[in-house]
């Protein structure tokens, strides 16, 4: 026997792990060149960045070729086999971040148009984009405006639809809102919004505001509205965050009414929030969630690319450290940034070519407003929450909510749920998949819109969504191809599809009670705390 056996670097050895080695490079070459062959070599079909004719000079040519043949090379480097499965999704991210940043049109000299604007106003758009620049170092940490400064005030143009604080403590409000109808359905709606973002996705501008729409389609309609907490919330963790606020506000709601049954609606996370809560409620054998609308949101958080899950512990520690600030909260600026890097061609670097570059600010757009009124989260919450998607703890029957295991599968209620074609924050077929797992009929419409446009869909002309026959075949692009067109807004499916489910017409209800008396107007106390 060789006294080398066994020596993995014996001399016998030494050819055949070099010639496994050698394989592997070949492979890895290889896959990489599939890879690169697989990108574009030119700008996406919706790009308008380079449609300016001085793109077609000799000069812009050589630079527009040599930028996408670098760009094909650095996305292509994220897709390399060697690379740990779990980290894949932070390597495109991090390579589509890089890409973006340094396309040509960011900087004056890659920008033909800023270049012909500044020869023809002699200067001025410079000097204009000069002060914009300034202007947004001073008072938006150094980040391009997407919508001029103070366009909008809560209360006063956003979240004006009339109504009451009903219940206030220290971290939420409950909001009640005045019927406009002389009779309303027994059933209740109770709007749950994530807690990353201030409850007036419902109820953004007048004539685009869902609260608007469903009191005068007669709903009594409820909104949890969260402040930004204070230093004290900091230790916060979901199970009291889940007893102060879906269950304490599903018993606001159900004294003021005298109803049994609520219906919940929950956007992004807090559709997450909200089908919790229904597998929690179930779990105890109490079945007062009378449907669940989810709007936008993921339920099963696992991808392609997910592995075995190893290392969610310390990089959930590591993401949460990172965005948090002094005072040991999630600071919602810098999460907001995180969402806005996800889409940084339309939420940073158009704006910053616009501002900077051209001189111009964009008009004013209450879903900017809104996405830009940003609310701080408490650390061990935020934490918790990584965690279970990472480990997506929800679909594997895993989490383990104040006391109850949850599965959502007992989840028989009816479902509703919303998603957006082009949604770069839950893509739609996130959204189905999670959907598969309720143990109730989903009715599914996919919108051509947005993660936010999705939600923002009131009616008008050019509304339209996609739905099927309520079967959800595991290949969501099976159920595409199977779906019908409709030329409506999805509002409008959404009111006749609750109208069969929330009982008979009973006399407006008055807003509060005696145990839960109305307070200040809407849109309270807590959506003005910065």
């Amino acid at each position: 026997m060789s006294p080398y056996s066994g020596n993995p670097f014996s001399p016998d050895s030494l050819p055949d792990r070099g010639r496994r080695c050698a394989a592997v490079i070949r492979r890895s070459v290889s896959e990489y060149r599939a890879s690169v062959a697989a990108i574009g070599s030119g700008p996406d079909a919706d790009d308008r960045r380079f449609d300016d004719p001085a793109w077609d000079s000799a000069g812009y040519r050589w630079l527009l070729r040599a930028y996408f043949t670098w760009r094909r090379l650095v996305l292509a480097a994220a897709e390399v086999p060697f690379l740990p499965a779990r980290h894949r999704s932070e390597a495109r991210f991090c390579a589509q971040v890089l890409t973006e940043a340094a396309v040509p049109t960011n900087s004056l000299p890659g920008n033909p148009a800023a270049l012909r604007r500044a020869v023809a106003t002699r200067g001025a758009s410079l000097a204009r984009g000069a002060g914009n620049f300034l202007d947004d170092l001073a008072h938006r940490r150094g980040r391009p405006a997407k919508m001029p400064p103070g366009s909008y005030a809560v209360g006063e143009d956003l979240a004006v639809t009339p109504g009451r604080v009903v219940h206030r403590d220290d971290l939420v409000e409950v909001l009640q809102y005045e019927a406009r109808t002389a009779e309303v359905r027994e059933v209740p709606l109770l709007l749950v919004p994530a807690w990353v973002n201030k409850y007036y996705i419902y109820d953004l501008a007048p004539g685009r505001s869902l609260v608007e729409w469903a009191v005068r389609q007669g709903y009594t309609v409820f909104a949890i509205s969260q402040r930004t907490p204070l230093p004290h919330h900091t230790d916060v963790g979901l199970d009291e965050y889940f007893r102060r606020v879906p269950l304490r506000a599903l018993d606001v709601v159900r004294e003021i009414t005298g109803s049994a049954r609520v219906h919940l609606v929950g956007v992004c996370a807090g559709g997450m929030l909200a089908a919790a809560t229904a597998a929690w409620l179930a779990a105890g054998g109490d079945q007062c969630v009378a449907t669940l609308t989810l709007l936008v949101s993921a339920l099963d958080q696992a991808s392609p690319d997910d592995g075995d899950g190893s290392g969610s512990e310390a990089r959930a520690r590591a993401l949460t450290r990172l965005l948090s600030n002094r005072e040991g909260l999630v600071d919602g600026g810098r999460l907001g940034l995180l969402f806005d890097l996800l889409r940084s061609r339309d939420t940073v670097w158009r704006p910053l070519a616009a501002g900077w570059l051209l001189g111009e600010r964009p008009k004013p757009f209450d879903i900017v407003a809104w996405s830009e009124d940003w609310v701080d989260v408490p650390s061990v919450l935020f934490g918790q929450t990584l965690r279970i998607a990472m480990d997506n703890a929800l679909v594997r029957g895993r989490l383990r909510l104040a006391g109850r295991l949850l599965d959502l599968s007992s989840v028989k209620q009816r479902t509703f749920a919303v998603a957006g074609v082009r949604d770069h924050i839950v893509p739609w077929g996130t959204v189905y998949r999670g959907l598969r797992h309720l143990g109730g009929e989903v009715a599914f419409h996919l919108v051509p819109s947005g993660h936010v446009g999705s939600v923002v869909n009131p009616p008008r002309p050019t509304a339209a969504y996609r739905t099927g026959s309520g079967r959800l075949p595991a290949d969501p692009e099976e159920w595409l191809a199977a779906a019908a067109s409709h030329q409506e807004s999805w509002w409008t499916a959404w009111a006749r599809w609750l109208s069969t489910q929330s009982g008979p017409l009973v006399p407006a209800r008055a807003t509060g009670s005696a145990r839960h008396p109305a307070g200040s107007p809407a849109p309270g106390h807590h959506v003005l705390a910065r």
